[in-house]
């Protein structure tokens, strides 16, 4: 079968023949056999899926066929309509989410006035943060991850009792996930799985891409230079001068179209994954939900960038880490099956801080401990910190009331990767982004300019006011602005350096 893509997936390929004939040969020598669900608490499967913008998958507005199975799933379960992602790249975000923390909480990113992760690595999970992990561990869970993105294991990986990183495409992730939920089901279990397959190099197989490309199909150059962002014969789409030329829209588009087949492709494999659940008994006894670290832009704002002109890799309106428009920030979030209200969908605006709140109300167990604040954050500052359930919301929504978030009309992101340190302030309809030291870069009505092309800060100085006093906290509070010195890249282990160097994070 044709494949564009060949030379960039050979590793990947041989890793995954390499897994599944292991898998293979194991079962034949040792037959798998179930293991009745025997537990008492519910088990939770958690699937991150990296990159994947919330307007990108059919519940969420797209007009292609890009998640039919993920749509009937979140239609027969619980949906969050307007999530918000604490940052715009994937440690500080996943960890959010499976914290319940802001990124100046945990501790997971980078720190200084101008960040750059081509130069700088990360910090780590501070010591005394609880994840969600280790929670449900404490309450009697097993607790295992498998994670194809290098960045979870910067304190996230290593609070769950098994781990490993697998250079492997969505179907054999689910697989995996898959195998271990049978082997311990006799005891309650959280498995989360981290799925790559949005994030670069977009590489989906032939028969995912095949239906979102155009006739004739372009060739296997084209589409090959394109599973990162061009160059060569296609522009490269974050450096072009002109980006409404025709031949950048053009290239714009197919990049759009592998992008999209990459999300078919993690919906077929969660789709099998779910049949397998259902099929083995287990789905009944398991919490499933499927949530995103940040999304990717794909020259949406490139005039604002330009504008701007702060990302230090010279790089224009194209990937993540670089900014806090919505198509970063706005992640999916659904969930289905065992403590899940059926049929809702609750508008929000909600936070990703909140998915671990949640999910430990429907599971029956106790709330995270959150770590102690600093004395001089204030109230109103505090509660836009940490995540909070929205179980109540979405039992609402379920019931056929208004689906409404859970009362906190304040949520903020931060932490960005490339340029300058940067907060957004979402209050309700309204979005302020603005610099650590408290100069507004634009205020955005979502209600009305849901694509924030709009500056709306003449039109709307109370408001501007009122953003501007809530980043002058945070300002003032610390959080957020230094790190955990992370070091240079080349004082990590070489094989981070390659896991990492594959994804194109660093030089």
């Amino acid at each position: 079968m044709r494949d564009p893509f060949a030379r960039l997936t050979r590793r990947q390929r041989w890793h995954s023949r390499a897994w599944r004939l292991r898998r293979l040969v194991t079962r034949a020598a040792a037959p798998h056999r179930r293991r009745p669900s025997g537990a008492a608490s519910p088990h939770l499967l958690a699937i991150g899926v990296d990159t994947l913008r919330a307007d990108h998958l059919g519940c969420g507005g797209c007009a292609r066929a890009t998640s039919p199975r993920l749509d009937a799933l979140a239609a027969g379960g619980t949906l969050f309509a307007d999530v918000m992602a604490p940052a715009p790249w994937t440690l500080p975000s996943f960890a959010g989410a499976l914290t319940g923390l802001m990124p100046g909480r945990h501790g997971g990113f980078l720190g200084g006035p101008a960040r750059n992760m081509d130069r700088q690595a990360p910090g780590r999970l501070r010591p005394g943060v609880v994840t969600l992990a280790a929670h449900l561990q404490a309450q009697g869970y097993r607790t295992a991850a498998f994670y194809a993105n290098q960045f979870f294991a910067f304190g996230l990986a290593e609070s769950f009792q098994e781990h490993a990183y697998f250079n492997l495409p969505a179907r054999d992730l689910a697989d995996m996930a898959g195998d271990w939920l049978e082997r311990n089901s006799d005891h309650p279990c959280f498995c989360f799985v981290l799925l790559n397959d949005p994030h670069e190099p977009t590489t989906p197989p032939w028969a995912e891409l095949a239906p979102f490309l155009p006739v004739p199909t372009p060739d296997d150059v084209l589409l090959a230079e394109l599973a990162r962002w061009g160059g060569g014969r296609v522009p490269h789409l974050g450096r072009v001068p002109d980006p409404q030329a025709q031949a950048v829209q053009a290239a714009r588009a197919l990049k759009l179209a592998v992008y999209d087949a990459t999300i078919a492709q993690v919906d077929r494999a969660l789709g099998s994954l779910h049949d397998r659940l259902l099929s083995s008994g287990l789905a009944e006894r398991t919490l499933m939900t499927v949530f995103s670290d940040h999304g990717e832009e794909f020259l949406d704002h490139a005039a604002w960038a330009a504008r701007w002109d702060h990302d230090p890799r010279g790089l224009r309106g194209i990937g993540h880490g670089q900014s806090h428009f919505q198509e970063l920030l706005h992640v999916p979030w659904l969930a289905w099956g065992a403590g899940v209200p059926v049929g809702a969908r609750v508008e929000g605006p909600v936070s990703l801080l909140d998915l671990a709140p949640t999910l430990l109300e429907w599971l029956g167990q106790p709330p995270l401990p959150p770590p102690p604040l600093p004395p001089q954050v204030g109230a109103a500052l505090a509660a836009a910190l940490s995540g909070r359930s929205q179980a109540p919301a979405a039992a609402r929504a379920a019931g056929g009331k208004p689906g409404l978030a859970t009362a906190e009309p304040l949520r903020l992101a931060e932490a960005i990767a490339y340029g300058p340190d940067l907060v957004a302030v979402r209050r309700g309809h309204w979005k302020l982004i603005a610099t650590r030291d408290g100069r507004p870069l634009a205020l955005f009505d979502l209600e009305r300019d849901p694509g924030e092309l709009a500056d709306a800060s003449a039109a709307a100085p109370e408001i501007l006011r009122d953003l501007l006093a809530v980043a002058a906290a945070w300002q003032r509070s610390g959080l957020g602005a230094a790190g955990d010195d992370g070091g240079a890249w080349g004082d990590l282990d070489d094989t981070v350096r390659d896991r990492l160097r594959d994804l194109g994070y660093t030089q």
